[in-house]
């Protein structure tokens, strides 16, 4: 179990069950998932990063895209070329394809996976896990507290006294969020209710428009790229389920950009923020 402050070699289990010893804090770091580059650039000095995941690149789901121009390195789906990085540490997910992890293993490479992602609870696990890896247990640490800090102020901000928002995420391709997500965690933040978790929806799953007429959301939570974001908006207003619901009769859509809603990493709290303001603020005249 990690211990922070513990002194080198530290040990701990990762999501496959391994357990991983840790000489020394490592210096020539690989990540190869969007989730730990946001950490790593947070957590780590550059000169100890020698290797990004490529997606760390793209804005439409980076929120780590200028920090990430310092680090020359980008971690492709080749074993071979992560190798050549001569890594000794690499950070990959239980997502990570099962060929690319047995390879690694197979090398002998120092490979740390992680597991978990859909909670909150889960992301400041990970936040506190990657510290004690780099042995930056404070900087971690203060990082999970800005977090809380962050929610606090948000659940400051919340009209008291009033009856929850019932509130729905619902995409263009018919996917909602319930139970065991971090759109769930997200809803709870600002004090309203998931009806898709109220209806014993677990995950992201699909659901047809008589689920969606039947559950009245009064407020439908989408996400989309930011150049797509009105276009997003206008696209589900039209769609016919939608325009019969209490949200879609009153126009009440909240579009999050993509890079804070299906982020793993602390950034998180900014879409919680979005969610928080726009869920409270005054309805639009119809």
């Amino acid at each position: 179990a990690e211990r922070a402050g513990a002194p080198f070699p530290r040990t701990l289990s990762d999501a496959s069950g391994a357990t991983q010893v840790i000489p020394r804090p490592p210096q020539r770091i690989v990540s190869q998932t969007l989730g730990t580059d946001e950490m790593l650039l947070t957590l780590c000095e550059p000169e100890r990063l020698v290797a990004l995941s490529a997606l760390v690149d793209d804005a439409s789901y980076s929120n780590a895209t200028a920090q990430a121009q310092a680090i020359k390195g980008r971690a492709k789906a080749s074993a071979e070329q992560i190798l050549q990085f001569q890594p000794d540490m690499i950070f990959v997910a239980s997502y990570s394809r099962a060929e690319l992890l047995t390879l690694l293993t197979a090398a002998r490479a120092p490979v740390f996976r992680f597991g978990f992602f859909d909670r909150l609870e889960d992301i400041k696990l990970n936040i506190r896990i990657v510290g004690y890896i780099l042995g930056a247990d404070e900087p971690a640490e203060a990082l999970v507290q800005q977090m809380e800090q962050a929610l606090a102020r948000v659940q400051a901000s919340i009209p008291p006294h009033r009856p929850p928002v019932h509130v729905m995420f619902y995409g263009l391709s018919g996917y909602t969020g319930g139970a065991h997500t971090t759109f769930d965690d997200m809803v709870q933040a600002v004090g309203a209710v998931n009806v898709a978790a109220m209806h014993g929806i677990q995950g992201f799953r699909k659901v047809n428009s008589e689920q969606l007429l039947q559950w009245h959301p009064e407020v439908i939570v989408t996400s989309a790229h930011p150049d797509a974001q009105d276009d997003t908006r206008r696209q589900l207003l039209q769609h016919p389920a939608v325009a019969v619901t209490p949200a879609g009769k009153r126009q009440r859509i909240i579009v999050i950009p993509t890079h804070h809603f299906v982020t793993v990493t602390h950034h998180i709290v900014q879409g919680i923020a979005q969610l928080a303001r726009e869920l409270y603020q005054p309805e639009p005249r119809t």
